[in-house]
């Protein structure tokens, strides 16, 4: 709403500049004081609370647009492959035995997925197995490489190093994986086939990808993991070992020597098992006394 007062435009929030102050006695002291004093009031109102719809619009916005984003991702695969030809270039017992590998997660890791939150925003709908089935079967045009990722891949193989990708997509949906890596040219058909190989590793009975990491370190030795959530990385990160946001900030403390040297996180400010942590429906707690 718009008030008129001397052919000048001032906000409806002028008439809250104090609560005893009636909107008649607003209007007529918006007519007296001066524009930048009338524009500074308003500026020190109690901004509405971001609802749920424009906190995830921001989020994606910040993924799809930010230079920002491309950067950090770039940033991460870059630093991830000095280290690789520095560890391969390193002579090493390690790489005698076994050869070396890099792991890496594939959802907003390898793949931008982003179209799928962009059309549950849009629906108005929480993410649900049967969705995720649903966008992933109809909308293999949407789904975009992350920034930096096939170059990183191909800048890997070329060194020699094996590449795994151990995802939480269900395996139940495998030829789909297989058909979105494929378009890319991530890898050979025959190798995501392969059930005894170590290339593609889906979800099958849990989410834990431990038993996952330890089939890849039987044959291989993983110099490099890359990913979007902790438990890409290790158990550690989940329950029982950590069950807060205290205790899970406190482990990556724990890991702090392994962070930029053997484990590269991908920005993801979507989804994530962070969100499990969070109490949303009194988020405000989390901007009082921040560590």
């Amino acid at each position: 709403m718009i008030l008129m007062c001397s052919q000048k435009c001032f906000p409806a929030s002028l008439a809250r500049l104090c609560g005893i102050v009636s909107l008649a006695a607003a209007l007529a002291l918006s007519c007296l004081l001066p524009v930048q004093v009338l524009a500074d009031a308003a500026a020190i109102q109690p901004k509405q609370q971001l609802s749920d719809h424009d906190s995830a619009l921001r989020a994606l916005l910040w993924l799809r647009t930010s230079g920002e984003y491309e950067a950090l991702c770039l940033q991460t695969f870059n630093t991830a492959l000095a280290h690789v030809r520095d560890t391969v270039r390193t002579p090493s017992a390690d790489k005698r035995v076994k050869p070396p590998a890099v792991v890496m997660d594939l959802d907003e890791t390898v793949l931008d997925t982003s179209g799928y939150s962009v059309y549950l925003l849009s629906k108005g709908l929480k993410h649900h197995e049967a969705h995720w089935r649903n966008w992933n079967r109809e909308n293999l045009d949407q789904i975009r490489l992350v920034p930096g990722a096939r170059q990183f891949i191909k800048n890997v193989e070329n060194e020699g190093v094996h590449v795994v990708f151990i995802s939480n997509r269900p395996d139940a949906g495998r030829d789909g994986t297989i058909q979105v890596l494929r378009k890319f040219d991530l890898a050979t058909q025959a190798a995501l086939n392969d059930a005894n190989g170590v290339k593609l590793l889906l979800r099958t009975n849990t989410s834990s990808k431990q038993s996952r990491r330890d089939k890849v370190n039987d044959k291989y030795t993983v110099i490099a993991l890359l990913g979007d959530n902790l438990n890409d990385f290790s158990d550690d990160f989940r329950s029982p070992a950590v069950n807060s946001i205290d205790e899970r900030r406190a482990m990556v403390r724990k890991h702090a020597a392994a962070w930029g040297s053997r484990w590269y996180v991908l920005p993801n400010p979507i989804y994530g098992n962070w969100t499990r942590y969070i109490d949303w429906k009194n988020a405000e707690q989390y901007f009082e006394n921040s560590k």
